[in-house]
């Protein structure tokens, strides 16, 4: 919770880097769909040249009409999820036995685990250099190594926050926020555009760290906390969730379609 956003987020490999599966905040063009399977397929094809099996992968996009507007920063669904989630800490604990379309997994997870430890190894060699050459033969990156991308896609995470924090309307707005946070007894260290969006999840996830998987009623209790402090970081900052969450998912799926990934949360 430390950054905005990780960058294992942004490129999608759970394969291949270890890291957790998509998801998703903001439609991508229909454009992007194609590209995701065009690097999916050169990616099996190289696998297949080396002897190895690797399914294509790519998980379809799906947003509810609540999920676009909290996106387009309308206030009446910020406020549907905040009342019923807060920040979304506490209340995956409460709501976990709630129904919900599954996971996608990842078929390839399940065909590396197969496999005995040199085979694992040379399975993940061979991948991260099939991706390396999928991506840059699909978009034109300039790459000779994961390593590369990773940094390239650090680098364009890091220009979407410098431009959200440099953003005059923002930061005409976020002085307000934050004395108005002040005022209501909420803890506030800086005034930065995204130094407030992140302040109270971070502070709320901290708190789940603590409580070491909590059950459902151990939670709810902090859920209704939760859901206060949420509420009043929306009412204080109504007028800059209006500017801001438009902004960012503009940016942020610019940035992600240029590298032909699924926007991330």
């Amino acid at each position: 919770m430390k950054k905005r956003l990780a960058v294992c987020g942004l490129l999608g490999l759970a394969l291949l880097a270890g890291c957790g599966a998509e998801s998703t905040a903001a439609a991508p063009e229909s454009g992007a769909k194609d590209k995701r399977h065009e690097r999916e397929t050169l990616i099996a094809d190289c696998m297949k040249q080396k002897g190895f099996k690797y399914v294509i992968h790519v998980p379809p996009f799906k947003q509810s009409d609540l999920q676009k507007r909290v996106a387009s920063g309308d206030y009446a669904s910020l406020k549907e999820v905040r009342s019923k989630h807060g920040y979304g800490a506490f209340s995956r604990f409460v709501y976990k036995d709630e129904g919900g379309e599954p996971e996608r997994k990842d078929p390839n997870e399940a065909i590396k685990a197969g496999l005995d430890k040199g085979q694992r190894e040379a399975y993940e060699l061979q991948a991260k250099t099939c991706y390396t050459t999928a991506v840059k033969q699909v978009f034109g990156f300039e790459v000779k190594s994961l390593a590369d991308f990773s940094d390239m896609t650090a680098k364009e995470i890091e220009k979407v926050d410098r431009e959200l924090n440099g953003d005059a309307k923002l930061n005409e707005l976020a002085g307000p926020f934050a004395q108005c946070l002040t005022g209501k007894g909420e803890k506030v260290s800086s005034s930065k555009p995204l130094d407030l969006v992140n302040r109270g999840p971070m502070e709320w996830e901290e708190l789940v760290a603590k409580q070491k998987e909590p059950s459902a009623a151990e939670a709810r209790p902090y859920l209704t906390r939760e859901i206060k402090s949420a509420l009043t970081d929306l009412e204080c900052g109504k007028e800059f969730y209006a500017a801001f969450n438009p902004l960012s998912t503009r940016l942020n799926t610019e940035a992600r379609l240029k590298f032909g990934f699924l926007p991330q949360s």
